[in-house]
């Protein structure tokens, strides 16, 4: 962790504007920042501040935003002691989150993008289960907050209770397949609080060559490779924005590559996992998702200013990979929807106008949310 600590270009800024020596709070709160709107990142960064647990530190992470976002995180450490605001060149949101693990002094670690908000008492009902059970992870409820409604999400865990349900040694095994199962919803680096000494004893750090894309299913999967128990809240604390045009939202051939190669990588920790047996038979239905998605609201996207001929041509290459081919293959269809697998079936039929066709009614249906 010292050599990454070493590439932070300005570090623990606090209401002094110097680094503090204060004893080690309860919880870490990691925010990674690059153009986030001003509304959004104050909105977040308030939501932090305002906790009704007061031990914890705030690390606000400044990937090299070139707009004013680097300005009003200082504002904030003016007027907050627990605020500490690293500066560092862009990397990604995998290296901002790094950096703010790095300089983490907390017991328990969490992660918040910096365009969601968390609600005043997140931490303290997290905290309180997870020291009184003894977990290595806590986890609660999301909603997804469109901009004109909000959706709690769905969880598909075993015997669950807004109290909480605690799940320890081969349960955990289960949990780790969970993370596959793309109902599940638990696949995410946020809405989790983690307790920092196992982050550490393992290596446990977000990998930055898969930069954005499934870089936190890959995070959870070598995280839930180590954990003995973790405790599951069904309570929605964590408020995630849908912003439809998101990198996961819209066509990029770099984020393609870049979810695949994560994949890539995931397949090869599956190969190795002592859960393998497990894990296996839901690797293929995860990835049919990312190829449903990948050519729904990416490929045919009413967005991109590709022709129609661009866009079958793209989608076809990707298509031929290795990994997609393989997936396309699998008879695990459980927890897709209808109208997901009547974009299969086209899918594998090779039916590129329906596709096209299917891509535009997506789009109003998420424009009228």
């Amino acid at each position: 962790m010292t050599d990454y600590a070493e590439k932070i270009v300005n570090t623990e800024k606090s209401a002094d504007g110097a680094g503090s020596s204060v004893s080690a709070p309860a919880i870490s709160i990691i925010v990674p920042v690059y153009k986030v709107p001003e509304q959004y990142l104050r909105k977040c960064i308030e939501s932090c501040m305002s906790q009704t647990l007061d031990d914890i530190e705030i690390l606000l992470v400044d990937d090299g935003s070139p707009d004013q976002c680097g300005e009003i995180c200082d504002q904030y450490a003016q007027r907050d002691p627990r605020i500490r605001v690293l500066h560092k060149e862009n990397g990604g949101l995998c290296s901002a989150r790094n950096a703010g693990f790095a300089a983490a002094r907390g017991e328990w670690i969490m992660f918040v993008d910096g365009d969601d908000w968390i609600d005043a008492d997140m931490c303290e009902q997290m905290l309180e289960p997870g020291t009184r059970e003894q977990v290595d992870l806590v986890m609660c409820g999301i909603t997804r907050e469109y901009e004109h409604s909000s959706q709690d999400y769905k969880f598909y865990l075993r015997d669950y209770t807004t109290s909480g349900k605690v799940y320890r040694g081969r349960e955990c095994r289960w949990l780790q397949q969970q993370l596959l199962v793309y109902n599940c919803n638990i696949a995410v680096a946020y809405s989790k609080i983690i307790r920092r000494s196992l982050l550490e004893e393992h290596g446990i750090v977000h990998d930055e060559l898969l930069r954005q894309g499934a870089e936190g299913l890959e995070f959870n999967i070598r995280l839930f490779e180590q954990i003995q128990s973790a405790l599951f809240i069904n309570r929605p604390f964590y408020h995630y924005l849908y912003n439809e045009n998101s990198i996961s939202s819209s066509h990029s051939e770099e984020n393609h590559r870049f979810v695949i190669r994560c994949f890539e990588k995931i397949r090869d920790l599956i190969e190795t996992s002592s859960n393998r047996d497990r894990l296996l038979p839901w690797f293929d239905n995860r990835l049919l998702y990312v190829i449903i998605t990948t050519a729904i609201s990416g490929y045919f996207n009413p967005d991109n200013p590709a022709p129609f001929s661009e866009k079958k041509k793209g989608y076809q290459q990707y298509l031929q990979q290795p990994i997609v081919q393989q997936a396309l293959q699998t008879d695990n269809l459980r927890g897709l929807s209808r109208q997901r697998r009547v974009v299969l079936f086209l899918i594998r039929h090779r039916q590129f106008r329906a596709l096209d066709a299917m891509g535009r009614a997506r789009k109003f249906q998420k424009e009228h949310l």
